[in-house]
């Protein structure tokens, strides 16, 4: 409920609002059908750059001082599918704006679970093998160009799973998440 502004030790809300609510979370999440894409690649470290054995690369000095020590790189990227985009833009459509929210939320937060869902699926499948992994960083942050998105998701192959870019470098459907994570011996 956070993510809709409000937070239930603070906010007081009736219970026709709460009920709406819930009603409007559990028909967003009949909509949310998550899938991901995952690949992985030895790497080198460079001073502004990470080169992939099998020939990505990426041009950034913070995800070069990130990965510094790593041995190997994952690439996520998942989504929800559209559903639930389409339903919200019909809500907006309709002027109905509190369902329109609601369906958008929810579809926030199920893209984030999804990533930390396979982010935790590379942990412990790097930590049974001794060893451990950087932080998630993805296309846009710090110095990684957005506009690299474009080889990234081609890399990952993740036009299978639904993914496309605007003409802006922006993920269709909008609730989909990219990243990489490092992998280091311990």
């Amino acid at each position: 409920m956070i993510r809709l502004g409000y937070s239930r030790l603070l906010t007081k809300i009736d219970a026709k609002t709460e009920n709406l609510i819930k009603e409007n979370l559990s028909a967003a999440q009949k909509l949310i059908k998550p899938q991901a894409a995952l690949a992985f690649d030895g790497i080198i470290v460079k001073q502004n750059e990470v080169l992939c054995s099998g020939g990505f690369r990426i041009k950034s000095g913070a995800v070069a001082k990130l990965f510094d020590g790593c041995f190997k790189m994952y690439g996520i990227a998942v989504t929800i599918g559209k559903d639930l985009e389409k339903q919200r833009d019909i809500f907006v459509k309709e002027k109905e704006t509190f369902k329109a929210l609601i369906f958008d939320a929810a579809g926030s937060v199920a893209a984030e679970e999804a990533v930390t869902s396979a982010n935790k699926q590379i942990k412990e499948y790097e930590e049974k093998n001794g060893n451990i992994i950087t932080k998630r960083y993805s296309p846009g942050y710090g110095d990684w160009a957005l506009e690299s998105q474009k080889d990234f998701l081609s890399w990952l192959c993740a036009g299978k799973i639904g993914i496309t870019l605007t003409e802006t470098f922006l993920m269709k459907p909008e609730k989909s998440v990219s990243a990489v994570v490092g992998v280091k011996r311990q």
